[in-house]
């Protein structure tokens, strides 16, 4: 329950402050909040809310983290314990770092592509699609960069590898489905068979290393 309390917390403080945080990152991509369009009038409220649980989330996840651990350790081992322990902040770590070069250097980098300096096209890009197609690549490189550890992490504690896969997949279209701007399915497969190479060829390796 407290984890929870926390995050709402954290949504209610983090939305004053998210004007400001879609100007930063319209910066990083070097579009103008003045050359974007609102199609509803309940488009620019619906940004704020969804950036502040985003900040939420990655504020608020060492306290689930915690909840969960409290809430399974008497049923670990040590040695579960010490790799929960571990996977968890070394995953973080590796999703917030994955985050940030997204944010900095892959984004730039698409939306330069994408719009190609066509100002017809700047002018009626969505404010909340832009943003929300920002904050998915950032989050995305996160979990490319984390993917592989929390792969390892899940194949080292369980005995089924075709029920772990399917859950797998599960987690993984779930997470795409959500985080993309606009549900599409060739963006939604080509980021299925992306993060579905990584997990196999991570899978492949931990199982090789695992046999020896």
């Amino acid at each position: 329950m407290q984890p929870f309390i926390s995050t709402i917390i954290i949504i209610l403080l983090a939305l004053p402050f998210s004007s400001l945080i879609i100007d930063y990152l319209l910066n990083v991509t070097n579009l103008e909040i003045t050359n974007l369009t609102t199609y509803t009038p309940t488009e620019f409220l619906r940004l704020k809310l969804y950036l502040s649980l985003i900040v939420s989330i990655v504020i608020s996840y060492p306290l689930w983290i915690i909840g969960i651990y409290n809430f399974s350790s008497p049923a670990l081992t040590d040695k579960e314990k010490k790799t929960f322990q571990i996977g968890s902040s070394v995953g973080f770590i590796l999703f917030i770092l994955g985050s940030i070069l997204g944010l900095y250097y892959l984004t730039p980098f698409i939306f330069e592509i994408l719009l190609n300096n066509d100002n017809i096209t700047v002018a009626k890009l969505s404010i909340y699609s832009t943003i929300k197609l920002l904050i998915s690549i950032s989050l995305f490189s996160g979990i490319l960069l984390s993917l592989p550890l929390a792969t390892m992490f899940l194949i080292e504690h369980s005995d089924n590898k075709i029920q772990l896969r399917k859950y797998l997949y599960i987690l993984i279209l779930a997470l795409i489905v959500l985080g993309t701007p606009e549900p599409s399915m060739i963006i939604n497969l080509i980021f299925l068979i992306f993060f579905g190479v990584i997990m196999e060829l991570t899978m492949f390796f931990s199982g090789g290393l695992n046999a020896n």
